[in-house]
């Protein structure tokens, strides 16, 4: 294997998905705990968003509404980081399927944001 193509291999690549594992799971968690209610509006966690801080109800309607998008985005991005694992020995591959979990974080948080704001708005 040239040095192109050689990838990390899996022990690195392990370090980096276990950490955003931990990310994607954090997110996944906490997400469900301000839908159920379990988080009221506070200043440390939930989306920060003019809609969803004009009351309580709006705060527990825009997160109950982020809980799915947010849950797919953890589970999508986990399998994404499995796949980054298996093709560590390939850097083209791992850089894929690394981009691909980070790219769903992301979505994954743009698209909860919408749907909070949506679900605020008709409070």
């Amino acid at each position: 294997m040239t040095l192109a193509t050689a990838g990390p291999g899996p022990g690195s690549a392990i370090v980096v998905a276990a950490f955003l594992t931990v990310a994607l799971a954090g997110l996944a968690f906490v997400s469900r705990m301000l839908g159920n209610g379990t988080l009221g509006p506070n200043p440390l966690v939930g989306f920060r968003l003019r809609p969803l801080l004009r009351s309580e109800e709006a705060w527990q309607r825009g997160h109950e509404a982020a809980v799915r998008p947010l849950t797919i985005a953890a589970a999508v991005g986990f399998l994404a980081l499995v796949a980054s694992v298996i093709g560590s020995r390939h850097v083209l591959l791992y850089l894929i399927f690394l981009g691909i979990a980070l790219a769903v974080m992301i979505v994954g948080v743009i698209l909860a944001a919408v749907l909070a704001v949506r679900a605020a708005k008709r409070v």
